[in-house]
């Protein structure tokens, strides 16, 4: 009766250690996803941050500024979209969108920013243009 008693108990333990490890890796790949997510929020932030700023900068100095921007072809593996509007720029991956205002007017009604290509930043007679 005793090595029964015990060799159950033994089994009931490893099964209690397999639910708590297959626990574990559930957590540990929720974490990994959310964190693969949140590489992809900032890599969309981040180049819209970059080119606002080169944008505002060029609205701040004086004429004859010129900026050369190469656009990455994917961000984090993933493709995306970009484009300029009046006093804004958006960039849009798997259907989530990253906005960033900027403080000039670009001067054309929306200019649609293709992955891989390089943009010139130009300010001339106080006017910025993108091209």
């Amino acid at each position: 009766m005793k090595k029964s008693q015990s060799s159950t108990e033994f089994m009931v333990f490893v099964g209690i250690a397999i639910i708590i490890l297959m626990a574990y890796f559930a957590i540990a790949h929720i974490y990994l996803n959310l964190t693969y997510k949140q590489k992809e929020i900032i890599s969309g932030q981040d180049l819209a941050k970059q080119i606002k700023n080169e944008i505002n900068l060029a609205s701040r100095v004086e004429d004859n500024y010129e900026r050369k921007i190469t656009m990455p072809e994917k961000i984090g593996e993933k493709d995306y979209t970009a484009k300029l509007q009046k006093r804004e720029i958006s960039i849009s991956i798997n259907d989530l969108d990253y906005i960033e205002l900027l403080i000039t007017d670009i001067g054309q009604d929306e200019i649609a920013l293709t992955p891989g290509s390089q943009i010139i930043i130009k300010k001339e007679n106080g006017q910025v243009t993108i091209s």
